[in-house]
């Protein structure tokens, strides 16, 4: 499977420390539900956990899946700033999650390419 991040979630990683081997076992999760709520319309919300702590009390990330071809994480939250997302964010982000999950392979690498999407690839 495919994962990206958009470039803000990729600088909020960045900031907060996060690793892309965290973020794409957080993808593996919306699998078994384990560690991850299925919000509807693609959209999951997956418990990170902070670096040397577990994840109940870490990062909340919103991300997009579709199937087993790709993600997209779109936003990310600490626990202790933000309980949950509201309605009207749910709903903008379920709107992006569409978008995503009928994007071409072609127009995907397009926006890689432009440094608007960020593939997340172990190192």
């Amino acid at each position: 499977m495919k994962s990206y991040s958009t470039k803000w979630f990729d600088k909020w990683t960045r900031k907060n420390k996060i690793s892309i081997e965290s973020l794409l076992d957080g993808v593996e999760r919306t699998k078994t539900k384990l560690g991850s709520v299925d919000l509807g319309g693609g959209l999951y919300k997956v418990r990170i956990a902070k670096e040397g702590q577990g994840r109940s009390g870490g990062y909340r990330t919103i991300v997009v899946v579709k199937e087993t071809k790709r993600s997209l994480y779109l936003y990310g939250f600490e626990k202790s700033d933000v309980d949950n997302i509201d309605e009207k964010q749910l709903m903008d982000l379920k709107r992006v999650a569409h978008v995503f999950l009928d994007m071409s392979v072609e127009k995907i690498n397009e926006l890689v390419d432009k440094n608007e999407l960020v593939s997340l690839e172990k190192k």
